[in-house]
């Protein structure tokens, strides 16, 4: 995400994520991942709707 964002994860939300996939042992689709980065008010402010 840093690298679409332009900027570093914050703690938080790196250890969320990092959770969340270890709860559903690294699937990413399951943890609903691209999802939540989609509908992401700043992913969406760099680049609209998907």
């Amino acid at each position: 995400m840093s690298v679409i964002l332009r900027r570093g994860p914050d703690v938080s939300g790196f250890n969320f994520w990092l959770a969340k996939l270890n709860q559903f042992n690294g699937d990413y689709i399951a943890a609903e991942m691209v999802k939540a980065f989609i509908t992401f008010s700043e992913y969406r402010g760099r680049f609209g709707r998907p």
